[in-house]
């Protein structure tokens, strides 16, 4: 067959396959988890049904107001097959309309208190659910009706014994129950009550871990999946069946943790370092996240809060001095270090406008240089002060491109007296005579080093650059200051 023939047969059959609607949804009902329900009177009852594609195709529900549920309709009959008036109360749907496929399903809940199940005369009862979209549906969606099958559901008084079946079916109906109505408490006491009672319970167990995570408590939780684990693996030392119900929320709590961990750990260093350690009297980046409801920046002079972001330090004499900002933002915020600050190890803490608190472990030490830079090249942030005999000119060691990118501009050392004027922070603490610029592998002696002068905490380190460096194009720049290296930067000579 030529292949235009074999289109047309495929276009075709799509074509029929788009005509053809789709089958009803199935509908699969249950009480309190169970098809057959034994109840006692003071129970919670939970009627769900879930809708499911009857053949993976996809489908679509909606109606043309209102959300799907009201499409839904509950039948409860007794055993003479008399209608019955339960007071259920429908959990309203996360979704107002339905898109399910073979793999996406969808559930409604129907809640019966405690109370108003004590009330329920005793007694045998069906029940079914009925979704009908006939006249409601909104256009483009299913419309027909569906019906589930019918469960059954006995209802008695609660005996003065319970077997450890119905114990853990009554318990875990309040935790569901609970669960639903959004009441946390409810749902702990009735796990704790249930594991008090019978400590080999897994489904207990992992519940109460769903609900530690749920508050957040992810470690409880991880310790809680694990001894779930570990009971039923103990208990099916052969078992076939795959434990990824078991394992998969194990390793989900363990990257929740790794996460909260860094989302909550505050990493302080000196500008373009890696390591947790800066020096007094010197600037200092904080990362992390949450540490400020906003952006902004100093203006005139500094303050110890912006945006209502504080950072406090705590250095090895037990001493807390709030430190000046220079700028915060939600993942950033740069800091002047206090002069006063003892040296050893510290704790930075960041407090946000929110109230939100980060805190990071630090060391303190005399001297920690650090070189500014301005692209991501690492391009040392510096001037060049050229002496000629007709004066002094000074000029960038950068241009801009037409992406408005930071760029280098090579240096030309060959006319008069090259000095570079670099800045840094964390060298004032020690003699000039002790820091040194190492630039393409010569080691250069500072003609100054000490603070800039107009910014807190800004140093500058001036140096002759010889006319040996002509030519040697891009080249790595360090500074030393005791013996001590700073980040690796960048320049560019002619």
């Amino acid at each position: 067959m030529r292949l235009a023939g074999v289109l047309g047969l495929l276009l075709s059959a799509f074509w029929l396959y788009a005509q053809t609607p789709p089958p009803a949804p199935e509908l699969d009902l249950d009480v309190n988890a169970q098809s057959d329900a034994s109840v006692s009177n003071g129970w919670p009852l939970l009627i769900r049904v879930l809708v499911m594609s009857a053949d993976g195709q996809p489908l679509s529900i909606g109606l043309k107001s209102g959300p799907w549920t009201d499409a839904l309709h509950l039948t409860v009959t007794d055993n003479n097959g008399i209608s019955q008036a339960w007071p259920a109360q429908l959990v309203p749907p996360t979704s107002t309309s339905l898109a399910l496929s073979g793999l996406d399903t969808a559930e409604a809940v129907w809640l019966v208190a405690p109370a108003d199940s004590a009330v329920i005369l005793p007694g045998a009862y069906n029940l079914t659910v009925t979704l009908d979209t006939t006249t409601t549906a909104a256009d483009g969606s299913w419309s027909g009706a569906s019906t589930s099958s019918g469960v059954s559901v006995t209802l008695a008084a609660e005996p003065a014994s319970l077997s450890p079946d119905d114990e853990a079916s009554k318990y875990l109906a309040f935790a569901a129950y609970s669960r639903l109505k959004g009441d946390t408490q409810g749902i702990g006491s009735a796990l704790d009550t249930l594991i008090a009672h019978q400590p080999t319970i897994l489904e207990a167990y992992s519940e109460k871990g769903d609900l530690l995570a749920s508050q957040g408590d992810y470690s409880g939780a991880l310790a809680l999946y694990q001894q779930t684990l570990a009971s039923f693996v103990a208990a099916n030392p052969n078992a076939d069946e795959p434990m990824t119900l078991l394992t998969r929320p194990v390793d989900a709590m363990v990257a929740k943790i790794i996460n909260q961990q860094e989302a909550t750990t505050l990493t302080t260093t000196a500008p373009g370092r890696t390591e947790s350690v800066f020096a007094p009297d010197s600037i200092v980046a904080a990362y992390g996240m949450g540490l400020a409801t906003g952006t902004e920046s100093a203006s005139d002079s500094l303050s110890t809060s912006l945006n209502g972001t504080t950072v406090t330090i705590t250095d090895s004499s037990g001493v807390s001095t709030p430190a000046s900002l220079f700028y915060v933002s939600s993942s950033l915020v740069d800091f002047a270090a206090p002069a006063s600050l003892a040296l050893g190890a510290a704790t930075v803490t960041v407090k946000a406008g929110d109230g939100t608190v980060r805190t990071g472990s630090v060391v303190v030490a005399n001297v920690e240089p650090a070189v500014f830079t301005l692209n991501a090249a690492g391009l040392a942030a510096a001037s060049i002060l050229r002496i000629t005999d007709s004066g002094q000119v000074y000029q960038n060691v950068y241009t801009v491109d037409a992406g408005n990118n930071i760029v280098a501009a090579p240096i030309d050392v060959s006319k008069g007296q090259v000095y570079l004027v670099l800045y840094a922070t964390g060298i004032r603490r020690v003699a000039q005579s002790q820091v040194t610029i190492t630039v393409g592998g010569m080691n250069l002696p500072a003609q100054y080093a000490g603070p800039q002068g107009s910014y807190t905490g800004l140093d500058q380190v001036n140096v002759l650059l010889p006319p040996s460096l002509a030519g040697r194009g891009d080249v790595p720049l360090i500074l030393s200051a005791a013996g001590t290296e700073s980040n690796l930067a960048r320049l560019t000579f002619k």
